[in-house]
């Protein structure tokens, strides 16, 4: 499968991948100690390292929009003192990147970003025997899943079980999750996101001891 950097010139691909993340930080909306706003600009805090701090959205008038950033900081301000900001190019005002810039927010690339084509799939990876994928579809499955992404990343993520068995599982579920096993050991993790008009990785995780087997690179066509 052919991965290209990023094309950003098409307005619709960062549409897409704007409203993607949004609706990934949905997901933990409302759970104890997250805290996000959604209107106009769409900002998100919680009091844990994941799924972090970060602003996704600005819709102000250029007028205005001096005023704004300052109500912003402010009301961020009242819960974390860091967050970061990834600015789109649908948001206004047009120049809003360099107005941060000029406060004193570093610019740059908000991150590498791989964009494959699914439909010229090339040849699978080569996998160890014995290794197969299965959807995540009950609380059961879910908590064995957490396991794995905390031993991967090192870190409690208590959160993402609550946030995920809200959302629930099946055929109504948008947020898709997938556990690799090594015959009957669970060995990577992984989340599908199809929402926002398009399909998106998050969460990929091996722990530590299975990541020389590179046991991880199957997840992203379950």
């Amino acid at each position: 499968m052919p991965e290209l950097p990023l094309d950003l010139s098409d307005r619709d691909t960062p549409r897409h991948i704007q409203e993607n993340m949004i609706a990934y930080m949905r997901l933990f909306a409302g759970l104890p100690g997250m805290i996000s706003y959604d209107a106009e600009t769409y900002w998100f805090v919680c009091g844990k390292p994941a799924p972090g701090n970060i602003i996704l959205r600005a819709n102000w008038p250029d007028g205005s929009a001096e005023a704004r950033i300052d109500a912003l900081f402010a009301q961020v301000g009242q819960h974390s003192d860091e967050i970061g900001w990834m600015v789109f190019p649908g948001d206004q005002p047009a120049d809003l990147g360099r107005r941060l810039e000029a406060r004193g927010m570093p610019g740059g690339p908000g991150g590498n970003w791989l964009w494959a084509d699914l439909t010229t799939l090339g040849a699978g990876p080569t996998v160890p025997s014995g290794f197969h994928i299965e959807p995540v579809r009950d609380d059961h499955m879910m908590a064995e899943w957490v396991r794995v992404s905390e031993a991967g990343f090192g870190s409690e993520l208590s959160s993402f079980y609550e946030a995920y068995a809200r959302h629930g599982y099946g055929p109504d579920a948008f947020s898709l999750h997938y556990i690799g096993y090594l015959g009957d050991i669970p060995v990577t993790s992984g989340t599908l996101l199809d929402a926002g008009g398009c399909a998106t990785i998050y969460d990929i995780s091996t722990p530590p001891n299975f990541r020389a087997r590179v046991l991880a690179a199957p997840l992203p066509t379950p």
